[in-house]
């Protein structure tokens, strides 16, 4: 079967977009799908599989182990730059499974795309766990935030994994480790549930500033260093935004056997 796709990523966080209106996917297959199209050695090589239609937008977002994720601000600024440029708007509003979003294109530079990323919920903060202590944070997706002095010895990659499968979340959780650099800039790792360490996130980006705002630690505009580059969040009222450029790397087929 050959299934049409584009490959892009945002900050090295990568997808495999399928659009859903030029090839039918059937909903049970979408998970297997992921799993083969993400895998790095035998399939495109990818965090997470992303089906999108573009005429009636909405996604529909696969981890790349085949676990359905809520939410991903990085994917969502890839769909809405592939949107904004097959129709020419800068403008766009997309469904996905935390409700209607919407995200704009920039003008002069059409692959940085701001994107409305929700109202982040405090479920509970300064919860320990493994060790560490965190603030467990929703935005649509479960985000747990610790705030570390020093990334140097790449926490996410010795504990992320017995963090994010800890039996305190009922459903698993993504991982961020934080430090705050001043009040307007931090750096980041994460590992992602049902991907791993990823180069970015989008929503854990945002987790990470609400938790260092509810400290009284950062202002409402803040840099976000990643492994894979950097992005802004910003907070205007309740809601917050996620800015940052995305990359288109590649248009072709992936020849999948079901």
């Amino acid at each position: 079967m050959k299934i049409p796709f584009v490959k892009m990523h945002a900050q090295g966080n990568d997808f495999i977009i399928v659009e859903t209106d030029k090839t039918k996917i059937v909903d049970k297959l979408a998970s297997k799908l992921s799993i083969d199209i993400c895998n790095r050695n035998f399939g495109l090589g990818a965090d997470g599989l992303v089906l999108l239609n573009k005429i009636n937008p909405q996604m529909i977002i696969f981890n790349a182990d085949g676990s359905r994720a809520e939410m991903c601000g990085s994917a969502l600024r890839c769909c809405c730059y592939l949107i904004a440029e097959s129709s020419g708007k800068q403008q766009i509003q997309i469904k996905t499974d935390n409700g209607i979003l919407k995200g704009v294109a920039d003008k002069q530079n059409p692959l940085y795309v701001t994107v409305e990323i929700g109202k982040p919920v405090m479920i509970k903060n300064d919860i320990v766990l493994e060790g560490f202590t965190g603030d467990y944070i929703t935005i649509g997706n479960p985000h747990f935030v610790i705030l570390e002095h020093d990334l140097s010895l790449q926490p996410h990659l010795t504990h992320g994994k017995a963090l994010s499968e800890n039996k305190y979340f009922d459903h698993g959780s993504n991982i961020e480790f934080v430090h705050i650099i001043s009040k307007n800039k931090i750096e980041m790792v994460v590992w992602e549930r049902g991907a791993g360490a990823t180069m970015s996130c989008g929503t854990g980006s945002t987790a990470a500033v609400f938790s260092g705002q509810q400290k009284k630690l950062l202002d409402d505009k803040v840099q976000v260093h990643v492994p894979g580059g950097e992005v802004v969040i910003s907070k205007k009222g309740n809601t917050y935004y996620l800015g940052g450029v995305v990359s288109l790397i590649a248009r072709g087929e992936f020849e999948w056997t079901i």
